[in-house]
């Protein structure tokens, strides 16, 4: 039986240079006992592959856009999700785009498009404030429930990818495509806000320098994603 491990990306696998470099050895040996290890991050299909290219880690499978989009490390495309067409003129106008310091869409692999692409997965717009970024946050949540999920990421910054999409749900989709995982082996850590799900779902971990509603869920906070792989590969023992 195989273990999963999936890990959030920025501040939790990337912290800074020296923790990634750590947390790339602990991932070879993580895969080299047998274990499935996974990126979810909210970056795109682009600004994932940029740090890839970078730090040149290895991992079995991503999950992009906070759960709308899964690759196999080959690049090969196993889910997608769009938001619904019908929706997205409405919410374009909820943002007030006027008023934003910045704004771009992603499709499945395209990561800087307009809202007049034909497939939109994810919106990216960032604020002049904390307040407005949660105030958006908020409205759309509250009025397009039914079609999207808002996340405040960080920064100022918000993103919004269809309600049919998550973290935890992209998991149990891999899992199918796996087939040969059962819950208990599925180990999960993040720190943010797109967290939330997956942290509830699975065996949840978070990072120290979390945020307090992922804290009040999560099993044990760790300093590194090393720390967690290290425990993980002492129990299997």
């Amino acid at each position: 039986m195989s273990n999963l491990l999936v890990s959030d990306f920025d501040r939790t696998f990337y912290l800074n240079d020296s923790d990634i470099e750590k947390n790339k050895i602990w991932v070879d040996k993580f895969i080299d006992k047998g274990g499935i290890f996974v990126i979810a991050t909210g970056r795109s299909y682009k600004d994932f592959y940029d740090k890839l290219n970078i730090y040149k880690f290895n991992y079995n499978y991503v999950i992009l856009n906070h759960g709308a989009t899964i690759l196999s490390n080959s690049g090969e495309i196993l889910y997608n999700i769009c938001i619904p067409k019908k929706i997205v003129s409405q919410i374009k106008i909820n943002l007030d785009l006027l008023n934003c310091v910045d704004y771009f869409c992603c499709s499945k692999i395209d990561s800087r498009v307009d809202f007049l692409h034909k497939d939109i997965t994810k919106i990216n717009v960032k604020y002049k404030n904390d307040k407005i970024a949660r105030e958006k946050v908020k409205l759309i949540n509250d009025k397009f429930f039914k079609y999207v999920n808002a996340y405040y990421v960080n920064n100022f910054m918000i993103e919004i990818i269809s309600s049919k999409a998550n973290k935890a749900k992209a998991i149990k989709i891999l899992i199918e495509h796996l087939s040969n995982l059962i819950y208990p082996n599925v180990y999960v850590i993040g720190d943010g806000y797109s967290d939330i799900e997956m942290i509830k779902e699975f065996n949840g971990y978070c990072m120290k320098d979390s945020v307090i509603e992922l804290k009040k869920i999560a099993k044990k906070e760790f300093a590194s994603v090393s720390e967690l792989i290290e425990e993980i590969n002492s129990e299997q023992i």
